[in-house]
């Protein structure tokens, strides 16, 4: 009896399963653009860039692509003065030195404080902008809107982690069509994001934003999740621009990745529990309360999902003397039918979840794999190979999500 509960639930999350890349992938494929407003002015966003030991030319490159926007821009030094002010000041931009490394939170905060603009937006240092980009994301503030971000693109080296990288980055494009297309976004990502300055601006100011707490202990929490969390909190609404996309620099090596990774699974798993637990989620909208509870929950139940699986086969295997075909026939036409009908149930379960998941898995990779533009083939594979290291960085986040560290870099 206990295999025919243990098994009809492991359908039952296969089914899940099922919806959950069923949805994504009709609504991502068919994503309806948000409303678009007329006659905006780039003058009136102000663009914040923080900048910390950045690669000269990748910065140079990043604000010449700043500049053309022509929005007044901000760049702040976290630490940094020289190449970086000389570059800012050459193109047009104002420069602010910040004796002490405070972090990123910081950095934007103290620009956020020269800003008058009815605008913001934040661009990280080493995230290159096409030409019209802050005049297209202005244009999706309509009434109710309060951020709007872009599609990120990741640089492409050559090396495992861009392919594994911009794979992670088209799944989560699927993921926020869908949810854009019902007025919300898991998070704004805060390579390049903007928004309405005086609704984000008294929040960033407070200590709430620099100084949050967990468990009595002060942590430094990604400034994109926080204005997400806050913007969904107070029943705001954030969309993305898809007809922009912006190029970022890959992690340098696998060891940066997964601990970047690591970083942001800590990171989702404290905002998963906090946006539960006080409403946000549910002022994001059933469908982002959906995502939000596969996307967090998947690896655990995957991982129990993993272990009843064994479980079951390890068992058949143990009615077995040897492998043989005769065995094998002996054990199938007489023990499973005659002895242990709930065998015949599980492999039926099996057989239907292997084929739901198949179904699944090949309509929503399929999905993905359009929104590659090259090096298709290879981006899927190392796509694979980052997917399966999420999944276990994922437990261990979960396992370690109070020890908010490496709050100095994103």
């Amino acid at each position: 009896m206990k295999f025919i509960i243990i098994y009809l639930a492991l359908l039952a999350v296969t089914i899940i399963s099922f919806t959950y890349y069923i949805l994504n992938t009709y609504y991502s494929t068919f994503y309806i653009k948000g409303e678009r407003v007329e006659g905006v002015e780039t003058s009136h966003a102000t663009i914040i860039i923080p900048v910390y030991k950045e690669d000269i030319e990748v910065f140079r490159q990043v604000i010449v692509s700043i500049k053309l926007q022509g929005a007044p821009f901000i760049v702040v030094g976290d630490s940094s003065l020289e190449p970086y002010k000389t570059i800012t000041e050459e193109n047009g931009g104002r420069f602010i030195h910040l004796m002490e490394r405070g972090g990123k939170k910081n950095a934007l905060v103290q620009g956020l404080k020269e800003v008058n603009t009815e605008y913001v937006m934040f661009v990280d240092s080493d995230t290159i902008i096409p030409a019209d980009t802050v005049k297209s994301m202005l244009s999706y503030f309509a009434e109710g809107i309060a951020g709007v971000g872009v599609n990120i693109h990741i640089k492409n080296n050559g090396t495992s982690v861009s392919y594994a990288s911009e794979f992670i980055e088209r799944l989560t494009e699927m993921i926020s069509k869908s949810l854009s297309r019902h007025g919300n976004v898991y998070v704004l990502d805060g390579r390049c994001a903007a928004y309405k300055t005086e609704i984000i601006k008294p929040f960033m100011l407070s200590d709430d934003f620099l100084n949050k707490k967990l468990l009595g202990k002060k942590v430094m929490l990604g400034d994109d999740m926080l204005l997400t969390s806050y913007l969904i909190k107070n029943k705001y609404k954030m969309v993305k621009d898809y007809d922009i996309t912006v190029e970022t620099e890959p992690q340098q090596g696998v060891k940066k990745f997964i601990n970047q990774q690591i970083r942001w699974s800590r990171r989702g798993w404290y905002f998963f529990f906090k946006n539960m637990s006080d409403g946000t989620a549910k002022n994001g909208g059933k469908l982002y309360t959906f995502e939000m509870m596969y996307i967090y929950l998947i690896p655990i139940i995957g991982f129990i999902l993993f272990l009843f699986r064994a479980m079951f086969f390890l068992h058949i295997l143990g009615h077995l003397d040897y492998l043989s075909i005769t065995s094998v026939s002996h054990f199938v036409m007489y023990r499973f039918f005659h002895y242990h009908p709930r065998y015949f149930i599980g492999f039926l379960i099996n057989g239907i979840m292997y084929g739901l998941g198949a179904v699944g898995d090949v309509i929503f990779v399929g999905a993905i794999a359009l929104n590659i533009p090259r090096e298709r083939l290879r981006t899927l594979v190392y796509g694979a190979i980052g997917l399966g290291v999420l999944f276990f960085v994922n437990l261990y986040g979960l396992a370690t999500f109070w020890k908010q560290s490496g709050w100095l870099t994103r």
